[in-house]
């Protein structure tokens, strides 16, 4: 009677700890998964900013509608995949006309930046001053 008890407990054990182990597995590819979807938004809008920063394509040329397609693009899946922080910092962004011509313009973007940092990696690793630098480069 005992080893017959013995033996369903192991069985049920064993149901019990591959259940949870499903569970947490999917839990855990799900998180990558969406964190992954944030960091490739992220990622997508620098590229774009930074194309509009050194390509000057002339208004309404082929060039410049597609960057501006990807731009919006990106900017719709930050909206939708951006953790909290992220999408505040880049509404304080765009509010200020999402450009970099004035201190508190490129201030922003430098949040924005970190915030989406510390969204993927965890922590921002990085001196906000470094990243102002490496940003805009050295103030004016």
């Amino acid at each position: 009677m005992f080893d017959d008890r013995a033996a369903i407990f192991s069985i049920i054990g064993l149901i019990v700890g591959a259940v949870l182990q499903f569970l947490f597995t999917r839990d855990l590819d799900n998180n990558r998964h969406q964190r992954d979807l944030r960091a490739v938004a992220y990622a997508d809008y620098l590229r774009a900013v930074s194309e509009i920063a050194n390509l000057r394509y002339k208004v309404g040329s082929q060039e410049w509608l597609k960057l501006n397609a990807n731009t919006a693009d990106a900017k719709c899946r930050i909206s939708l995949y951006g953790a909290n922080t992220v999408v505040s910092a880049f509404a304080n962004f765009e509010k200020l006309g999402a450009a970099m011509n004035t201190p508190e313009q490129g201030q922003a973007f430098t949040d924005m930046v970190m915030a989406m940092r510390k969204d993927v990696l965890g922590s921002t690793l990085v001196s906000e001053a470094d990243l102002n630098t490496l940003l805009l480069g050295v103030q004016r």
